[in-house]
């Protein structure tokens, strides 16, 4: 492990994406701070000098941060697209305890930059993220409208009980740890566990030297609230069911996912009411890929689904 601290993520680029995306990272990105929930929100922005391009708002997953996504962002942004990517609260540069967090917070925390892009450019926005970013993406357009479109690497329904029964650590025992996590939360404020003896991390990617760096990555998400915990069940049904949103969607799902198989993305999918729908899926790659070659199919879905708008 050559860096720590702050620069920590350094190690991903070298190590697995290319040492090329750091230099371009400092080229193309610049860190700002918007205020959401009363707390500083750290968001990075990639300007590609014309504000009336497209702009994606692109959210990370439970285990990861804006950084982490330069391998989705950095070709997006040199095929001209303006992009933002925030840090969560409770994860990356953003103020706050890490892991402490509620679904309800996100949802803001993305609203709020939507409303902060539409100051700074005046294309079309599009909403998306990655993981957990997706569902998030999703329920923040449902809940706050606002956007043109939703772009996600992985969409699949947090309120689903097949997903949270089978594809979480805690298995059967999940909605029975609903009460006491509550009852906890309110006691013990912001009691934290390891993220990953809830949501495993071992399937995260191709690499078991990649997973296990995420878990001692100062800024990823190792740690998460009783509070957040449960807000992960109580607070994650949509406020628009999937068969009544209506913008355009893509949805690019890996295909050799185990963290969150094709399975509940293709369910979610085939519920979407939208006309204008798109789904790919990537033969071979794991939920977050170490092979380069499928963010560029990623950028050229995208680049193509932001055309046809």
């Amino acid at each position: 492990m050559k860096y720590s601290g702050e620069d920590f993520w350094k190690n991903y680029m070298e190590n697995w994406f290319g040492a090329e995306l750091i230099s371009k990272w400092s080229e193309y990105a610049t860190e700002e701070t918007i205020i959401s929930n009363n707390r500083k929100l750290h968001i990075e922005i990639y300007d590609a000098d014309n504000p009336n391009s497209p702009t994606l708002i692109f959210a990370h997953g439970i285990a990861g941060y804006a950084r982490l996504l330069l391998p989705f962002l950095i070709p997006l942004r040199e095929k001209g697209y303006n992009i933002i990517a925030p840090d969560l609260q409770g994860f990356g540069y953003s103020e706050g305890l890490k892991g402490d967090f509620e679904w309800d917070v996100h949802l803001q925390n993305l609203s709020d930059t939507i409303n902060y892009a539409k100051q700074r450019f005046s294309g079309k926005v599009i909403l998306g993220g990655a993981s957990m970013g997706g569902p998030l993406a999703y329920a923040t357009a449902a809940r706050f409208g606002g956007i043109d479109a939703l772009a996600c690497w992985c969409l699949w329904d947090f309120s689903d009980k097949e997903f949270m029964l089978n594809e979480t650590n805690t298995k059967n025992f999940t909605y029975l740890l609903i009460p006491v996590f509550r009852i906890l939360g309110s006691v013990m404020g912001n009691f934290r566990l390891k993220t990953y003896t809830l949501v495993s991390y071992d399937t995260l990617s191709d690499s078991s030297e990649m997973n296990s760096l995420v878990k001692e990555d100062p800024q990823a998400g190792t740690h998460i609230s009783l509070k957040g915990a449960a807000s992960l069940v109580t607070q994650s049904k949509p406020d628009i069911p999937h068969h009544d949103f209506k913008l355009p969607v893509l949805v690019v799902q890996p295909g050799s996912d185990r963290m969150t198989p094709v399975k509940y993305t293709k369910k979610t999918f085939s519920k979407l009411g939208s006309e204008k729908k798109r789904y790919i899926e990537l033969a071979g790659a794991e939920h977050f890929p170490t092979n380069n070659q499928f963010y560029k199919k990623w950028t050229e879905e995208f680049d193509h689904f932001a055309c046809s708008l």
